[in-house]
């Protein structure tokens, strides 16, 4: 979904706002370089602390545990498997799973050199949204 569609789609509309305004207070940056594929790692220099913090805004402001839900798609990946991982690099397969959840690494050309430490680099601002949907409509919020 592009900002553009953000407008169409009410449950965007109001998690958005949100989404931006916990990386604007937690990263200290201006809304104008808050775009919805900004990776908050590479493009605004955020850190796991910051990932953290913006977290925690989203469960105070949103009134849902976002820690306890999808974000752990990253952390449940059991690296040792050969379903998930194959000479150093992420399956294909898994790649694509989390696609879903990280729209970047639908635009990585070669899906199998996708490494688990490049796997944070890809959360965007839409990444975050996406989870914070998710868990919205799973809680009835939607």
């Amino acid at each position: 979904m592009s900002a553009n569609d953000a407008a169409s789609d009410p449950l965007r509309a109001r998690v958005l706002p949100v989404v931006r305004a916990a990386i604007r207070e937690s990263l200290a940056i201006p809304d104008d370089e808050i775009a919805m594929g900004s990776r908050l790692i590479d493009d605004l220099g955020a850190d796991s602390l910051d990932f953290v913090d913006i977290v925690f805004t989203l469960d105070r402001e949103l009134g849902i545990k976002v820690k306890d839900s999808e974000f752990n798609f990253l952390t449940r990946l059991d690296f040792s498997s050969p379903e998930v991982m194959k000479a150093d690099h992420l399956t294909v397969p898994i790649v694509e799973r989390l696609s879903l959840w990280l729209p970047e690494l639908a635009k990585v050309e070669d899906k199998s050199t996708v490494t688990p430490r490049r796997l944070f680099s890809f959360i965007t601002v839409e990444s975050i949204c996406i989870v914070a949907e998710a868990r919205m409509r799973e809680l009835g919020k939607a």
